[in-house]
């Protein structure tokens, strides 16, 4: 399953390459639903042009235009909205789907919801992902435990298969965030020497609400944005959130 892991910019690619796409014609006969495989793409040489929405936060991503072949891992084409408000400033858009990959030899799927858009010095990513398989804390007793471990969720989807598997990934030790208010776990990050991403500084905050697990990956490109005003002005988004 490693050859398809590629990355979330894959999953960008494809959600706007089939968003652009001309409708084919209607098939003669119903087909049998294929079983997910690896699908090459080609990042389009015009930016795509997403429906207009009613609110400025529903503007077209503004992706780079210069063609990227990427493997995009497969996706269920099933849009969940985020249980959660978000302001996003002007020139921002988002992007949503549910994708399948393997774990622990079982095929999960986890509904992420990406958002992207211009912040001082580059550009900004939010990547949250929700309602995922979540690991369980350690219990120093050695009895069973069922509570949830954000930290260590966090950490685990970091590597995989947020950025590609073999990305050098840098982390600190663990350190408090806040999401909408609300307190969060997770670690400052570096992604460098990707084939297929461009070197990224951000961080992760994950946290429980509901009892739904969430973690959100915050980054930018070039990771040198991460030394300006940039954090400041990611934290104001995630500052935004309310979650119902």
């Amino acid at each position: 399953m490693a050859g398809w892991m590629r990355g979330f910019i894959g999953l960008i690619v494809a959600l706007l390459a089939a968003a652009c796409a001309p409708a084919a014609p209607a098939p003669t006969a119903e087909p049998a639903t294929p079983a997910p495989t690896n699908t090459p793409f080609v990042r389009p040489t015009l930016p795509p042009t997403f429906t207009p929405a009613v609110t400025p936060t529903e503007a077209a991503l503004d992706l780079p235009p210069t063609p990227t072949p990427v493997l995009v891992q497969p996706l269920t084409g099933v849009r969940i909205e985020p249980p959660f408000s978000i302001t996003l400033p002007e020139g921002w858009g988002r992007a949503s789907d549910t994708f399948l990959y393997e774990e622990l030899g079982d095929v999960v799927t986890v509904p992420f919801t990406l958002y992207q858009g211009p912040v001082s010095g580059g550009r900004g990513t939010i990547l949250v992902l929700w309602n995922f398989r979540s690991v369980a804390a350690a219990n120093p007793l050695g009895t069973p435990t069922t509570e949830r471990s954000n930290w260590s969720d966090g950490l685990r989807l970091l590597r995989y298969p947020v950025f590609e598997p073999t990305c050098n990934i840098g982390t600190e030790p663990e350190r408090a965030f806040t999401v909408g208010g609300r307190p969060a776990t997770g670690t400052n990050f570096a992604a460098v020497d990707c084939p297929e991403l461009p070197n990224t500084r951000g961080w992760f905050a994950g946290l429980t609400v509901n009892e739904i697990p969430f973690v959100f990956y915050v980054y930018t490109d070039p990771l040198e944005a991460m030394l300006g005003r940039a954090p400041q002005e990611l934290q104001a988004i995630l500052d935004s959130i309310v979650f119902q």
